[in-house]
């Protein structure tokens, strides 16, 4: 692009979808030409905090402007492919709330369908843009931890169910994306089991016990709830040498790292039956002063560099694929709680 600003039209003008238009109409190098949502009410409610942007009840006249570059898509997840694929056929840049898709072959379809038109495709995977978590892969590539282990996560909260997404799919993408970008791995394995009992007649899980395998041996475990009296957004990283707690809710100590670990100290020659002691270490607790800079903020800059400067982002329409390739694995695992192990099948 010639100019030094982008001009974007918004769909989806809901919760997530407010949140994401106030931090775009205060980025400098956006113009927020149009709002569209099909809901008037909502439309307007929104609308009136921005005048002068024009407002669209179709998603066809919004994304025909010609003075339109980009589009960001949070209508609900059911329709992302729609609407991204619409944007891209458009000629449109497009930001894609997560899921990119309802599956992997969607999300193909939309991969190959921007290369072909020269469009960038990326992924609102927002806790891959908190400092937060990108402080806590710099503890684990360091090696201050040691060798991990393996992470534990609990993602819960009461309510917000969705008509037309479960538990898993609300809220395991964002732990699949932070814990592929922490091992910079991806799973090979899982299995999942979901618990309903709001939504019976849909059969849509609001609890789920999720387990990821990765090929280097690193495990995670997943509580996910739409159905618990506190909202969490906890992560335990246990490693050899030390662990780590990265807690998202605690603004006075958002990273605890502890100085604990045990060691095992042989007494004969490793055979069948090698005797051995243990040593549990248990040292100090440090919290580093960590400010949370706003991840929506970051990203929604990282996605207009990405359209001026053309540059792949950093969650980009294959990362979209990977995590849409480990939820249905995990969807085939949950049917009739089978918990079975199911591999990850991962398009070539």
């Amino acid at each position: 692009m010639n100019r030094n600003n982008v001009r974007i039209c918004h769909l989806g003008c809901g919760h997530w979808g407010s949140n994401l238009i106030r931090n775009a109409a205060v980025n400098p190098r956006i113009e927020l030409i149009a709002l569209c949502d099909r809901d008037t009410a909502a439309l307007k409610r929104i609308g009136d905090r921005y005048p002068g942007v024009t407002l669209c009840e179709r998603v066809e006249e919004a994304l025909h402007r010609r003075d339109v570059d980009a589009v960001i898509v949070a209508t609900p997840s059911g329709l992302h492919y729609e609407h991204a694929l619409a944007a891209l056929e458009a000629g449109k840049h497009v930001f894609v709330e997560k899921p990119l898709a309802s599956s992997v072959a969607e999300a193909c379809h939309l991969v190959a369908e921007a290369e072909r038109a020269g469009r960038i495709l990326m992924i609102g995977h927002t806790f891959l843009y908190n400092n937060l978590v990108h402080e806590v892969k710099k503890r684990i590539d360091s090696g201050e931890l040691g060798d991990i282990y393996y992470v534990y996560s609990q993602r819960l909260n009461l309510g917000r169910f969705r008509p037309d997404s479960d538990v898993l799919w609300t809220l395991a993408p964002h732990d699949i994306s932070i814990l592929n970008f922490w091992f910079e791995s991806r799973p090979q394995q899982v299995s999942a089991n979901g618990l309903n009992f709001i939504h019976r007649s849909a059969n849509l899980a609001e609890v789920s016990f999720a387990q990821l395998s990765y090929p280097d041996g690193k495990e995670a475990h997943l509580h996910l709830s739409l159905l618990d009296p506190q909202k969490n957004r906890r992560m335990v990283v246990v490693g050899s040498r030390k662990m780590l707690v990265y807690d998202d809710m605690n603004s006075d100590a958002h990273i605890q790292i502890y100085d604990k670990r045990v060691e095992v100290d042989h007494q004969s020659p490793i055979r069948d039956f090698a005797d051995f002691t243990t040593r549990i270490r248990a040292g100090d607790l440090v919290i580093p002063p960590l400010h949370l800079v706003e991840p929506l903020s970051v990203e929604i800059d990282h996605f207009v560099s990405c359209v001026l400067d053309h540059k792949v982002p950093l969650t980009d329409g294959r990362h979209g694929i990977e995590v849409l390739a480990v939820l249905e694995a995990l969807s085939r695992s949950m049917v009739d709680n089978s918990r079975l192990t199911v591999e990850v099948v991962y398009p070539e």
